[in-house]
């Protein structure tokens, strides 16, 4: 599976995860939790999207990483290595 499918699948799974875990808080806190199989798809689809942006975001920092955006400049005095 390529990193952004796993991302999706992630994502997804983490969202049912943590909705899953606030209706059993709202169980054990006297209230009631129902689902459906069109409220887990739409949860699922949104945590999907949800870790795609963050693979994104991710991604980019990680290109990013290696490249200065405001290379230092050497002072007066200073030889270009740093020393």
């Amino acid at each position: 599976m390529s990193g952004s499918g796993r991302a999706f699948m992630k994502g997804g799974a983490g969202c049912l995860v943590a909705f899953l875990v606030l209706g059993l808080l709202a169980v054990v806190l006297g209230g009631t939790m129902h689902f459906d199989i069109g409220g887990l798809i739409l949860l699922f689809v949104i945590g999907g999207v949800v870790g795609l942006v963050v693979f994104a975001i991710y991604n980019k920092g990680r290109r990013d990483e290696g490249q200065e955006r405001y290379p230092r400049r050497p002072r007066d005095g200073e030889r270009p290595g740093g020393f």
